[in-house]
């Protein structure tokens, strides 16, 4: 199911940007670098959510131990 979110969210953005990229490295670091942008403009610290989602990511693979 995340796995789809994560791909259904890169289309969107790729799309949204006009860009036409499959689903690759390009359109990670492109919404990546994009989500940077937002948060600078919003004041959000990109490392710290960055950092807090490592955590729920390795929380999520190892079953929640």
């Amino acid at each position: 199911m995340r796995i789809t979110a994560a791909r259904v969210a890169l289309k969107s953005a790729s799309w949204a940007c006009g860009y036409d990229y499959a689903v690759c490295d390009d359109a990670v670091i492109s919404l990546l670098a994009d989500l940077r942008h937002f948060c600078i403009a919003r004041r959000i610290d990109f490392a710290a959510c960055n950092a807090a989602a490592e955590d729920h990511f390795e929380d999520e693979i190892s079953g929640g131990r």
